[in-house]
């Protein structure tokens, strides 16, 4: 009985139609999930860029007549052109500026005054270029009259009965004396406009005068989110917190046949919207929160929207949001169908490639099998599948040609997403997987990668907006490529890093000349939009022999180079060392065990004594933090506080040492001297969290240490680089009647100008004044200088470092009334200190 065979036809056929098929079905996965997470990255870009724009475009829009009023109102009161009864000099005035200086403002469709006496007259903006005069003063018996032009000539329309001083952008203004928005209404005059005002009160010799306002009528909102010019197929609607449409980018107005007591027609709500994709995108609103806004997703007939709520706010009256609503062929075009038919072409010619090839199996066995192994190379990523091989048979030949075509055609889709996966869409430069793929060296090669980061980018995108942070990138990226263009590879590897790898000749000093060049092109400001930006970078270098597998490597270790360089100050460049990787590893650890050491009570404070060199008396005591690593020992504070600088962990250090040193001094309190200072060093990032005075009040009150024994030293240089906030925290903290210090003064920027305008109580000078002041003129000179300079400013003054006696006699000798140091006392636990204190208790202990 023979067993059962396979043909030859079916032994090839069967497993070719299945590579085919996978190959087929892999690609439109893989093609679905990649367009898929491109939609998604995509649609975040754009409705934030598209977010942002409109709201930074709706921000001036209304602006612009709020200045605009704002000014007039100034020139009404400054020039007297109000004079009750005869109001000819206001609108003459508003005639002029409104035709001559402000005609190109196309949103300010009034400008008018409202007197305390209830008079009234503006200038109105008519369709095409002309304006009309409205005016109700002693020449109108009473009334309102409209004129057909901006003079007093012909009356079109008359209104008895009309009162500013009830209107609802009159009485808010003149009621709180301060500028505002009114809320949206209808005008009085035949028009009828739905208007918001934008109203100052105008005052004379502390007098109310009246009230000026600009108009800005919704129609004119509706044309300037039509004219958008990021908007696209997208709309773009306003809503204010009642859920009533304020304006929006579609046809038509936001009226509705909905009319309230008086007759006039009310605004739309969202669910009466002529737009299908407003009024679907209602129930989303509803989820998304209203003071941070959010992001949401829906389908409507068969097509996905993308939409974005962002707060728009102006404590001067206005509460809306701003919707985004964008379609996903705004974000892709017609991507996602063109990848459709490329696999509908795909699998066509891959059913006809099956076919022919059972036709021509017998004769075609190798075509065939070399066909196969392309489309596993297919399927592995690898798209240089061309079959160049020439086929004794037409048929065979036709299906190489059939399988290169259906190659080049998925190729062909995939080479868009491979452009967003390599090149940078803000920067146009490579990306750090581009970066990658673009260096396949086969053979070392002497090269250079410089890491380049930009210092405290997140503080300017906080200053400036994201909008010029994304300008300054984009210029930061131009001067690169204008200062080393081709072959030199450039790429944007992070939100704010840029690398740049160059072939270099042998021998050649290139880690010097590529550092000093790079942040040579630091040395000016940067051009973002309308403003000139300065921006310091820090730069890491790697140098040596590179192998293409090698680069990934070289890039993390150019980022520790960056590392070190940035924590060598600003505008310096660091080139990688082989201990550099160890000391990152190390810091890595150390900083795991920091946080660990925080949740396992490792933590210890000692403390130093503070002792009046006159008396020997101990006056005070700083707190300085201690840790007790089971692993390590006693770490020193210079090891670990640097680390904890530069994560969030010192926030945490902070208020737990200030929390428990607070504890500890109130505890000794009935036993210390009556005015004994606790001194407590505090971080610039604590000063700078919203919630530190709070903290440091329920601080103080769970304690029960009163105010007036807490000193909080800061170091000069916190003080010098603080701006206004800062200056008011520490007012505020004063104001708790605590002390403010500041620590290591004489080594930053000391100057009067900084001095005068800081509140502060105590000079801490620094230790290395102190070190050799009994041999150093110079020293004595500036200790001396900066004890005339406390007494000029009413702060007491304390002495760091006193090591031996003759130092402290010195510090007694020139008026230093407080010192501390080694010679008084280690820094040790409290009990410690207090045995030290009753040691200099007794008579002849100071140094008189």
């Amino acid at each position: 009985m023979r067993a059962f065979q396979l043909s030859l036809r079916t032994a090839i056929a069967v497993p070719f139609a299945a590579l085919f098929v996978a190959t087929v079905v892999l690609q439109a996965v893989t093609q679905h999930r990649q367009i898929s997470q491109l939609i998604e990255q995509e649609s975040v870009r754009v409705l934030e860029a598209l977010t942002s724009n409109s709201r930074a475009r709706l921000a001036e829009f209304l602006e612009t007549p709020f200045l605009i009023q704002g000014t007039v109102a100034d020139a009404i009161s400054r020039h007297g052109l109000y004079q009750e009864g005869d109001l000819r000099p206001v609108y003459n005035h508003l005639r002029g500026v409104f035709a001559d200086l402000y005609a190109g403002q196309q949103q300010i469709s009034l400008l008018s005054f409202g007197s305390r006496a209830g008079e009234y007259t503006g200038i109105r903006r008519e369709p095409g270029e002309g304006f009309r005069l409205i005016l109700k003063d002693a020449t109108t018996n009473g009334m309102m009259n409209v004129y057909e032009d901006d003079t007093p000539r012909k009356v079109a329309a008359a209104f008895p009965n009309y009162d500013p001083r009830v209107r609802p952008w009159y009485a808010p203004v003149a009621g709180s004396g301060q500028s505002r928005w009114s809320p949206i209404y209808t005008t009085a005059g035949e028009r009828g406009d739905i208007t918001i005002s934008a109203a100052t009160p105008v005052v004379a010799d502390g007098n109310l005068l009246g009230v000026m306002e600009a108009d800005v009528r919704l129609d004119s909102l509706n044309r300037f989110l039509r004219e958008d010019p990021l908007r696209g197929q997208g709309q773009i609607f306003i809503v204010d917190a009642q859920g009533l449409i304020v304006a929006h980018s579609e046809p038509g107005a936001v009226l509705g046949d909905r009319r309230n007591a008086a007759g006039q027609r009310e605004r739309l709500r969202i669910s009466e919207s002529t737009s299908p994709q407003i009024r679907t995108a209602e129930s989303f609103l509803r989820e998304v929160t209203a003071v941070e806004g959010g992001s949401f997703h829906f389908e409507h007939q068969d097509a996905s929207y993308f939409g974005r709520v962002t707060p728009y706010a102006d404590p001067r009256g206005i509460d809306w949001r701003i919707v985004v609503l964008l379609p996903e062929s705004d974000l892709l075009g017609d991507t996602r169908s063109a990848g459709q038919g490329a696999l509908l072409a795909a699998g066509a010619i891959a059913i006809i490639g099956l076919l022919l090839g059972l036709w021509v199996i017998q004769w075609a066995a190798r075509p065939i099998l070399r066909t196969a192994e392309a489309a596993n190379r297919i399927a592995r990523g690898d798209w240089d599948t061309d079959i160049a091989a020439p086929s004794p048979l037409r048929e065979t030949a036709v299906l190489v040609q059939a399988f290169n075509e259906m190659a080049h055609r998925l190729q062909r889709s995939f080479q868009q997403m491979q452009e967003l996966l390599t090149h940078d869409s803000l920067t146009q430069l490579l990306t750090r997987r581009g970066l990658l793929e673009q260096v396949q060296w086969a053979e070392p090669k002497r090269a250079v990668l410089s890491l380049v980061g930009l210092n405290a980018f997140r503080a300017i995108n906080d200053s400036v907006g994201y909008g010029t942070g994304d300008r300054l990138l984009q210029a930061v990226a131009n001067r690169l490529r204008g200062h080393f263009p081709a072959p030199v590879l450039l790429a944007r590897v992070g939100g704010d890093e840029f690398a740049l790898l160059s072939l270099v000749d042998e021998g050649e000093h290139t880690a010097e000349r590529f550092g000093k060049a790079v942040l040579g092109l630091f040395a000016t400001p940067f051009s973002a939009g309308a403003d000139e930006v300065m921006v310091h970078a820090s730069v890491g270098i790697v140098a040596g022999h590179l192998r293409g597998k090698e680069l990934a490597e070289w890039l993390r270790n150019g980022s520790i180079a960056l590392g070190e360089a940035k924590r060598h100050g600003q505008s310096q460049w660091m080139v990688f060392e082989a201990g550099m990787a160890d000391q990152a590893m190390e810091r890595t650890r150390l900083a795991s065990e920091l946080r660990q050491a925080l949740d396992k009570d490792q933590f210890l404070v000692h403390y130093q004594p503070v002792i009046d060199l006159a008396t020997g008396r101990v006056t005070g005591a700083e707190a300085l933090l201690r840790w007790r690593s089971p692993t390590r020992g006693m770490v020193p504070p210079g090891v670990f506080i640097a680390m904890a600088e530069e994560s969030d962990l010192i926030l945490a250090l902070g208020d737990w040492v200030l929390r428990r040193a607070t504890q500890d001094i109130a505890q000794q309190l009935p036993q210390l001297p009556g005015d004994f200072g606790l001194h407590v060093n505090v971080s610039a990032r604590q000063l700078i969290q919203s919630d530190f005075v709070e903290q440091v009040q329920r601080t103080l009150e769970a304690s029960g240490l009163p105010a007036r024994h807490l000193t909080l030293e800061l170091t000069e240089s916190v003080l010098i680089e603080g701006d206004a906030v800062t200056h008011q925290q520490l007012s505020r903290l004063r104001a708790l009647g605590l002390k403010i210090a500041i620590d290591d003064f004489g080594t930053g920027y000391s100057s009067l100008a900084y001095l005068s305008r800081l509140p502060f109580d105590c000079l801490k000078i620094d230790q290395t004044f102190v070190r050799d002041l009994v041999e150093s003129s110079q020293n004595a000179a500036i200790v001396t200088a900066v004890l005339h300079m406390a007494t000029g400013f009413g702060v007491t003054v304390v002495a760091e470092g006193v090591e031996t006696e003759a130092q402290a006699r010195r510090l007694l000798q020139m008026g230093c009334g407080s010192a501390q140091g080694y010679w008084f006392g280690r820094p040790a636990p409290l009990e410690q200190m207090a045995m030290a204190q009753r040691s200099l208790d007794g008579p002849g202990q100071g140094l008189k």
